[in-house]
């Protein structure tokens, strides 16, 4: 495998409305990447407990160009739950002028239990048909002028043993059990130039990393049984991949399962290596978006209404992993300020790096 010689990819986490065009743009303007991953949740749930710091996110509807990357940029979401089915959202991602990769999250379909069959669609069907080959479930996408491929997971995806979603999987993909999943992400991952870095992208992670609450795939939320709440259908996609040496994978992204545990018990682990070396990357940093006011541009400013707080900047959350020749070198959790036009880095938190 021989990548190009050198790649940064910034991860983007579970979103949870905390996406605008303008301020991410400029963000990513900043950081430049020639790749971007989505770990899913673009909106709030009424399931999932919303407090005042979560409450700074701001969704922005308006297409933005952004300029930086034309050609080599990559954009890529992984998992997204653009948000209880909000076809806006959706559209305003496919309207995104970088390549990109997208895998359906869970909450992207919340409501949607089967396809229509009636002549109006539903908004699986209508999110499904914005992204058209974008959409990477049981796929691969190859990017040849950086020399990445990203094979896309199980979309819809809740973690843990149930196959959630059956109908809509049965449906469009033809998968009704762990087992068939499986072989439709070994199958899509076949083939995989040799020279190119690899990147399985996937909602949820697979089982396998650890039970512990705080472990990368941990069940924080109920601490009754088995906290392993990764993907069976992933770990068994992996296994047989790597069997016989069929395809290298040296990176596994994916969010779901929040880097802040339930009920104030402390922070997740975010990163995992392998003992062949596989990186397994957690990049649901939530709330990704925390206001900046004008005393403390740490803190949040809960009174202001969100086009004020816009103007006054915000702090914006990445994972950024730097790739040299074929491996990853580095890989940090970064939050980026954006005060009008004014872009800088203000904290960087290295969770790895090749010594």
């Amino acid at each position: 495998m021989a990548a190009s010689s050198s790649i940064r990819i910034a991860v983007v986490g579970d979103v949870h409305d905390c996406w605008n065009f303008e301020q991410d743009s400029k963000a990513l303007e900043f950081l430049q990447p020639d790749l971007v991953l989505f770990t899913g949740k673009l909106c709030f749930t009424a399931d999932q407990p919303i407090t005042l710091q979560s409450m700074v996110c701001i969704n922005s509807q308006r297409p933005v160009q952004i300029s930086m990357c034309q050609v080599y940029g990559l954009l890529i979401y992984l998992g997204c739950d653009f948000g209880d089915e909000n076809l806006e959202v959706v559209q305003s991602v496919a309207n995104v002028e970088f390549a990109k990769a997208v895998i359906l999250g869970n909450h992207d379909a919340w409501f949607t239990r089967q396809f229509s069959r009636s002549q109006e669609k539903d908004k699986v069907q209508l999110q499904l048909e914005c992204l058209g080959e974008e959409h990477v479930a049981y796929r691969r996408s190859d990017f040849p002028l950086i020399k990445v491929s990203v094979v896309g997971g199980r979309p819809f995806s809740c973690g843990g043993k149930s196959l959630s979603q059956k109908k809509l999987l049965s449906a469009r993909y033809g998968v009704k059990d762990m087992d068939e999943s499986a072989k439709r992400i070994q199958k899509a991952a076949l083939g995989t130039p040799d020279d190119h870095f690899l990147i399985l992208l996937a909602h949820n992670g697979p089982t396998g990393l650890g039970s512990d609450l705080n472990d990368i795939c941990g069940k924080d939320w109920d601490f009754g049984g088995n906290g392993d709440y990764g993907d069976p259908d992933l770990a068994h996609a992996i296994s047989l991949l790597k069997k016989d040496d069929q395809v290298s994978i040296p990176l596994v992204v994916f969010g779901h399962m929040h880097k802040e545990l339930a009920y104030g018990n402390g922070f997740r682990k975010m990163i995992v290596v392998g003992a062949d070396n596989t990186i397994y990357l957690n990049g649901a940093i939530v709330p990704r978006v925390k206001r900046l006011n004008d005393e403390d541009k740490r803190s949040l400013d809960e009174e202001s209404a969100l086009s004020s707080s816009e103007a006054k900047g915000t702090r914006r959350a990445f994972t950024l992993l730097d790739i040299s020749e074929g491996r990853v070198a580095k890989i940090a959790e970064s939050w980026v300020s954006v005060v009008e036009d004014r872009t800088t880095l203000e904290e960087e938190h290295i969770l790895y790096e090749v010594t």
